[in-house]
C-alpha cells in the first residue's frame, strides 16, 4: 500500500514504474458519508480498493473525503464570478481568470479532471445523496471547465476517455422510477441522478454497485447481503 504522502500527491509515481515507463494511472476516491468505516458504503468500496491496489499496485490513489474536506462555498461571491466566466465566454470566447471563490472552484475541477478514473461511494439520504455531495457536483459541474453546449443546444461533458465506479447503499430496497400515488416512500432518486450527472459531465464507462437494504431487513440478512456485497466489489475492484 501506498503511502498517505503517495496517495495524495498528484504527481507521485514510484520509481519502479518510472523505471520501467509505465504509465500511472489516478484514481480519485470521491466518499460521500460522514460515518467513515461505519458506513456500508464507505466499507465497500475500501474493500474495492483493497483489490485496486493489488492489482494497480503503482497507481496513485487521491482521497477526498467531502465531510472532511472544506468545500469553497457556492455564495454570492462564485455565483457572481460564475455569471461573469459566462458572459465572458459568450462574449470573448474564454472565460475569467481563478481569483477569489471561484479559482477555489476551479481547484476542485482541475483535481477531478486531473484523475484517470474515478470511485463514488454514497449512502441514500433522503431518497436521494447527502448534501455535501450535492455541494460538490454544483461546484465541478462549470461551462466550459467540465461541460459546454453545441451549436445544436445539446450539452457535451469534458469528462471523456473515463470510468466511474459508483458504490450505493440505501436502508431500504428503492424502486427508480418516478414516484406514483401507490408507491409509498420507495422511490430513488440516488442512482438516476448520479448517473445522470457522470454522462452529462462526459464519462463514457459508468459501473454501479448498490446495497440494499442495510436497516429494513432482519440483522443476519443484512449480516449475509453484506458479505456478499464485499466479496463484489473486491471482484468490481480487480478489474478498474
Amino acid at each position: 500500500m501506498r503511502s498517505d504522502r503517495c496517495s495524495n500527491n498528484p504527481s507521485c509515481m514510484t520509481t519502479a514504474a518510472a523505471e520501467e515507463g509505465k504509465p500511472v494511472a489516478r484514481l480519485l476516491y470521491i466518499e460521500a458519508s460522514p460515518r467513515h468505516e461505519h458506513s456500508f458504503s464507505s466499507r465497500l468500496a475500501a474493500a474495492f480498493l483493497d483489490a485496486y491496489r493489488a492489482n494497480n499496485p503503482d497507481d496513485t490513489i487521491d482521497h477526498l473525503h467531502l465531510f472532511d474536506h472544506e468545500l469553497p462555498e457556492f455564495d454570492e461571491e462564485a455565483a457572481m464570478q460564475k455569471m461573469e466566466h459566462i458572459e465572458r465566454l459568450i462574449t470573448e470566447g474564454r472565460g475569467i481568470e481563478p481569483r477569489g471563490k471561484w479559482a477555489a472552484v476551479v481547484q476542485q475541477i482541475d483535481r477531478l479532471k486531473s484523475a484517470d478514473k474515478v470511485l463514488l461511494s454514497s449512502p441514500m439520504w433522503n431518497y436521494s445523496i447527502p448534501y455535501r455531495l450535492k455541494q460538490y457536483i454544483d461546484i465541478v459541474a462549470q461551462p466550459a471547465l467540465t461541460f459546454y453546449v453545441n451549436r445544436k443546444g445539446e450539452y457535451k461533458g469534458l469528462l471523456k476517455d473515463r470510468r466511474i465506479q459508483m458504490i450505493l447503499s440505501s436502508g431500504s430496497a428503492y424502486a427508480e422510477r418516478f414516484p406514483r400515488d401507490d408507491d409509498g416512500t420507495k422511490t430513488d432518486f440516488q442512482r438516476p441522478y448520479l448517473e445522470h450527472i457522470a454522462r452529462f459531465l462526459g464519462f463514457s464507462d459508468i459501473r454501479v454497485l448498490r446495497m440494499q437494504p442495510t436497516a429494513d431487513a432482519s440483522p443476519r440478512s443484512v449480516e449475509e447481503n453484506l458479505r456478499e456485497m464485499l466479496a463484489r466489489a473486491g471482484e468490481a475492484g480487480g478489474r478498474f
